[in-house]
């Protein structure tokens, strides 16, 4: 698996290179706190759908201690995307260093309910802070087959008698 550090992340960054900084959380999550510069998508199926194969995707994740990063690196590189890493060491890595981060939960100093729930589900947007949207692995569609391949352009190539019938 190919990582990032936190330094050259943050070059990356500040060199303003057209990069996907992918926070692999469900969208309560990354409402909260995020790096600046990051996307989110409501589950992978969407970021298969937004992300092009030939992006310098780097996906990261809350800490260390996900298995959604990896979990997401494996899955692109499966569906054929050329250029992803991780930055493992994640949020929590990046606050560490002092770095800035963004989003409705940054600054706050309002306590939060036991488990992030608030008694109506309200905060930050509503959503679950635990729900992940399958990030984790389990929303991943399968890899293309060798029969039923993909197009850089996202969709799915027609088996050759349909396309003989097609045309």
């Amino acid at each position: 698996m190919k990582t990032i550090t936190r330094q050259q992340l943050k070059a990356k960054l500040d060199g303003g290179p057209d990069i996907k900084l992918v926070m692999t959380v469900g969208g309560w999550t990354f409402r909260a706190r995020h790096i600046p510069g990051s996307v989110n998508y409501p589950s992978p199926s969407c970021a298969l759908q937004a992300l092009r194969r030939d992006d310098e995707i780097i996906v990261y994740s809350t800490s260390q201690h996900r298995q959604d990063t990896v979990a997401a690196f494996d899955a692109l590189k499966a569906h054929g995307y050329r250029n992803v890493c991780c930055y493992l060491g994640g949020l929590a890595d990046w606050e560490d260093a002092g770095y800035p981060v963004e989003g409705e939960g940054v600054g706050s100093t309002a306590q939060r309910p036991p488990h992030g729930h608030s008694p109506h589900g309200r905060e930050l947007g509503g959503g679950c802070p635990h729900c992940d949207n399958g990030w984790s692995g389990y929303g991943w569609p399968p890899p293309p087959t060798a029969d039923h391949g993909w197009r850089d352009s996202h969709q799915p190539q027609k088996a050759s008698a349909e396309a003989a019938l097609a045309s």
